[in-house]
């Protein structure tokens, strides 16, 4: 990155939060190199991802919520919809045991589950959410 004239903080590099992808990450943050650990479904992928000292984790709530749908049949809403239930839950771990890690959900499937997540430490949102939370929120 240096040869190319872009600075380490301005590099963040996304991986899959396999065991493997979870070692590298950790290798390159002590190289001063920033990860984004994308893929992420459960927990325990969550905890590894902390305890490597990863700068972002991506939960994937709308990927947790088909799962879950698929299986139950159930269309979960609001605080009960699987997914939000996991990121909240990563959140308030992170939060309670002081990992400076960075929660962003992501895969959202509808507002309900993002009106659910605000106050998360980010949220990356499609452009068509992003429409609907605006319409539905007015000005």
């Amino acid at each position: 990155y240096d040869a190319a004239g872009v600075s380490k903080d301005r590099v963040l590099i996304k991986l899959a939060s396999t065991c493997e992808g979870i070692r590298a990450a950790e290798q390159l943050e002590k190289e001063g190199i920033q990860t984004n650990l994308t893929l992420l479904f459960s927990f325990a992928q969550a905890q590894a991802c902390a305890d490597a000292g990863v700068f972002l984790i991506s939960p994937f709530v709308g990927r947790i919520y088909d799962w879950y749908k698929k299986s139950t049949g159930t269309d979960y809403v609001g605080a009960e919809d699987p997914g939000v239930q996991s990121v909240t839950r990563i959140y308030n771990y992170y939060k309670a045991n002081g990992y400076n890690t960075v929660v962003m959900g992501a895969s959202f499937r509808n507002i309900g589950q993002i009106e659910q997540l605000a106050g998360c430490d980010r949220l990356t949102i499609s452009p068509e959410l992003l429409q609907q939370l605006s319409d539905d929120q007015g000005e």
